[in-house]
């Protein structure tokens, strides 16, 4: 089967005979004679393309191209060939030779300079593409599609800060999906903030992402870790009830900062009846070995006995198992080193799991992923 970068360029090469054959208006020193040596190379590229000799017959149309100055969306579509087949020296030289010409219109020019700018972002040389996508910006502020190309650019390189304000341009154009990117790199700009000590600019940021997202799981949980190291325990324990009710899906992420605002707050038993409520509502691993520590750590041996019989009934998982081995062994006899090994095996399986899905291309994932891996899309993860 005919690779796709090889049926666009028969696609290409139809349209450049298609063109010859209409009399493409050539140069008024052109004479007859030249004319069909235009024709006469077409019909050579075209006979290397049947014969799958691609390399020919690009060779071909390269000639062609250079010689008739009015292709130039034949030298565009050559180059994103180029691109595409992943020889993107070629394609960088086929649009650099494009922007050297001196007729280009203005709109063949920021085309040409976009396109430029992809072959480097393809090469890697993202400095180089960075500075195209701004030219392009500079001489029309309202190119979204150059802001957005810098935006991905900027998430590729984790420079948030930057990325904030490319994101913030498309969502004050209203951009399609700029709430959600906005958000995300207000987080990533925010945690970044956190690890380097400035609270205060990590708590602006995950306030505007919640102005601008107001059900983002993720600022809110970061919200509420800020209002937790500052020792502000109802502040947090207001924005976790809010969290719970708008967001019940992520009840695996809301265990740690459940434990934190309830038992720090001296409130144990409000920690249990949360984890009985929410496990009730919805069964899951994550729920079930949080109850079952409380259970143990509040000395609670037979509630524990009670819930593990239920959960290793109805929703067995190899969490589950590896609590029961460790908490019905005595004591007073360590475990040897067949039931070691088994313990390490049911983590190591537990840490397989899949607990997560990205909604827009299947990712499968065990943590969360705020920025799909796979597909690059934010917020699309979802518990299983």
């Amino acid at each position: 089967m005919m690779d796709l970068w090889l049926l666009l360029l028969v696609i290409i090469s139809i349209f450049i005979g298609w063109g010859l054959g209409r009399g493409w208006p050539l140069k008024k020193t052109h004479s007859t004679n030249q004319s069909e040596s235009y024709s006469d190379s077409y019909a050579q590229g075209l006979n290397y393309l049947l014969l799958d000799d691609p390399d020919n017959a690009i060779k071909v149309f390269t000639k062609i191209i250079e010689i008739n100055p009015d292709t130039i969306e034949v030298h565009l579509s050559l180059g994103n060939l180029f691109r595409s087949k992943g020889e993107v020296d070629r394609a960088i030289n086929v649009h650099q030779t494009l922007l050297a010409r001196a007729d280009l219109s203005r709109k063949q020019r920021n085309t040409a300079i976009e396109e430029l700018a992809n072959d480097y972002l393809k090469a890697g040389l993202l400095g180089h593409a960075e500075n195209l996508f701004k030219e392009l910006i500079d001489l029309n502020s309202h190119n979204l599609a150059a802001h957005g190309h810098l935006l991905d650019l900027y998430i590729t390189e984790k420079s948030w800060d930057e990325a904030v304000d490319s994101a913030q341009i498309l969502f004050d154009h209203k951009h399609a999906g700029s709430s959600v990117s906005l958000s995300q790199c207000l987080c990533e700009a925010a945690e970044k903030a956190i690890q380097k000590g400035n609270q205060k600019k990590a708590r602006n940021n995950l306030i505007k992402a919640l102005e601008v997202e107001n059900n983002c799981v993720r600022a809110t949980l970061l919200l509420i870790q800020c209002h937790l190291n500052s020792q502000e325990q109802l502040a947090a324990k207001k924005l976790f009830q809010r969290l719970i009710i708008k967001n019940p899906e992520f009840m695996a992420l809301y265990i740690e900062p459940a434990k934190q605002i309830f038992l720090k707050g001296n409130e144990p038993a409000q920690y249990q009846a949360l984890l009985k409520q929410q496990y009730i509502s919805g069964p899951s691993t994550s729920l079930a070995v949080a109850l079952l520590e409380h259970y143990v750590e509040t000395n609670q041996p037979e509630k524990a006995i009670e819930f593990l019989t239920e959960v290793l009934a109805k929703t067995p998982s190899f969490g589950a198992y590896d609590f029961a081995l460790h908490f019905r062994r005595e004591d007073s006899i360590p475990l040897t080193d067949m039931w070691k090994g088994l313990s390490e095996f049911l983590k190591a399986m537990q840490e397989k799991k899949v607990e997560f899905v990205c909604t827009q291309c299947g990712y499968e994932s065990h943590s969360i992923q705020w920025h799909c891996p796979s597909c690059r899309s934010w917020s699309s993860m979802k518990s299983i």
